[in-house]
């Protein structure tokens, strides 16, 4: 099963601190799409580039896998529980976030789509982009 070596060694790069090892997992041209971005990046540059920043800003950034991945064809699904501090900027959309200082702790549903070389062709993550704000103090 490709989802259980993928996954493992997903979850892995990020544990390791590696934006490198992680963006070796997706095509040159993969779409990533992730609630806290109004943008798909695209692109496995832009996917290192992104997870760079997301290290920068959590550098303690620990992530887990929860349960076995699920396969079906060139699909596969996998939930990750992430926990982190906030302890340095986060770039998003709407300008620069100081470090807050504050923990945050969330699971994300991830679907990708593989291509033929075993490579994520698209990621989609789901989670409560809200909840995460509130957890940094960033709503009302």
């Amino acid at each position: 099963m490709f989802a259980d070596e993928v996954a493992h060694r997903y979850v892995e790069a990020i544990n390791e601190k590696d934006p490198s090892a992680f963006a070796a997992l997706f095509a040159e041209d993969a779409v990533l799409h992730d609630p806290f971005f109004p943008e798909a990046t695209k692109g496995r540059d832009a996917v290192r580039s992104m997870i760079e920043g997301i290290l920068r800003a959590f550098s303690d950034m620990a992530w887990e896998q929860v349960g076995d991945p699920i396969e079906a064809g060139s699909r596969a699904a996998l939930v990750v529980a992430v926990r982190a501090t906030h302890d340095g900027p986060l770039s998003l959309a709407a300008g620069e976030v100081p470090p807050t200082g504050n923990a945050i702790s969330y699971e994300s549903a991830v679907l990708w789509t593989v291509d033929s070389f075993g490579l994520i062709a698209e990621e989609r993550s789901y989670f409560d982009a809200t909840g995460v704000a509130a957890q940094l103090g960033l709503t009302g």
